[in-house]
């Protein structure tokens, strides 16, 4: 008898405990999409230079979503700066705030690797082929297109007293 209550009472755990652990595994921990979208947004609006709603729709992606924390943070602080140049000291402030931020949650951001490459010029690119610098460089370093060396120019040198014209 007590083997049939403790296996019922198995099955009754199991059966409740069932439904709780699915749902834990479909809920992502994060907004992702949602922050994706927020960085979309203020985007946009940076472009169309309107930098206190693109601070504010960076603001709240980052708040969304800890993996594009530093990507949006940077963004507001750009979007700070670009406003600080129409004279704003307090957006200029603001920016240097944000971008303290970045840099505090990670040491090694780089903006750059958030910017997509852009083609570099050379004999690739004239017969049709991109090179873009991420192609061109080994990661981590700097991408600058090979120039060749400038030949040198000619040295005239003085006549010798036996090698003068008469």
């Amino acid at each position: 008898m007590r083997e049939k209550i403790a296996l019922m009472l198995g099955v009754i755990l199991l059966l409740t405990a069932a439904p709780v652990l699915n749902a834990a595994e479909e809920e992502p921990l994060f907004d992702t999409k949602a922050a994706a979208e927020g960085l979309e947004t203020g985007m946009k609006l940076l472009k169309a230079k309107k930098y206190d709603a693109a601070v504010e729709a960076f603001e709240d992606a980052a708040a969304t979503s800890p993996d594009i924390e530093a990507e949006a943070l940077y963004l507001a602080g750009y979007a700070s700066y670009l406003k600080g140049k129409s004279g704003d000291e307090d957006a200029r402030q603001r920016s240097v705030e944000f971008f303290d931020r970045v840099y505090e949650i990670n040491p090694n951001f780089s903006p750059n690797k958030f910017k997509p490459a852009e083609p570099l010029p050379g004999p690739a690119a004239q017969q049709g082929g991109d090179v873009t610098p991420a192609a061109a460089a080994p990661a981590g370093t700097l991408a600058i297109p090979a120039v060749p060396p400038a030949e040198p120019a000619p040295t005239q040198q003085p006549p010798s007293p036996g090698n003068q014209p008469k």
